[in-house]
């Protein structure tokens, strides 16, 4: 190989292994977030994959800010803003509530406000059978 070629082959190298700019990381982490929620549920495997891809997106958003602003708590800070600038609002919410709300908190308070229903029917038809 010659000289021009090798240099032109370890350009391309150093190239291909060069970290995102912040920009495309963003870029990217829009583009898997938007895949995974135009998926439909039936496509596990795409989903799968998606939901990795988004994960692996926002390490890299969160690396390239670092490497811009710094390695101090400047670029933590900036590299949590860039990822949370890319969540939509309802995405934000449903986050928040996952993380606030346990699952089973709220099939136990559905459970609670079902029986109190019921009860509350049942006592309701007592009185009125009592009536007429």
């Amino acid at each position: 190989m010659s000289t021009l070629a090798q240099q032109a082959h370890d350009e391309d190298v150093r190239e291909a292994l060069r970290a995102p700019t912040p920009a495309d990381a963003r870029e990217a982490l829009a583009y898997w977030r938007a895949r995974l929620d135009g998926l439909p549920r039936r496509q596990r495997a795409a989903r799968r994959e998606a939901r990795a891809m988004v994960a692996a997106w926002e390490q890299r958003v969160r690396d390239a800010e670092l490497e811009r602003w710094g390695g101090g708590w400047l670029g933590r800070a900036a590299g949590a803003i860039a990822v949370l600038r890319t969540v939509g609002a309802a995405m934000a919410v449903r986050r928040l509530l996952r993380v606030a709300v346990p699952g089973k908190l709220v099939i136990g308070v559905l459970t609670v406000v079902m029986g109190v229903t019921l009860l509350a029917g049942v006592v309701l038809g007592v009185i009125l059978a009592a009536l007429l």
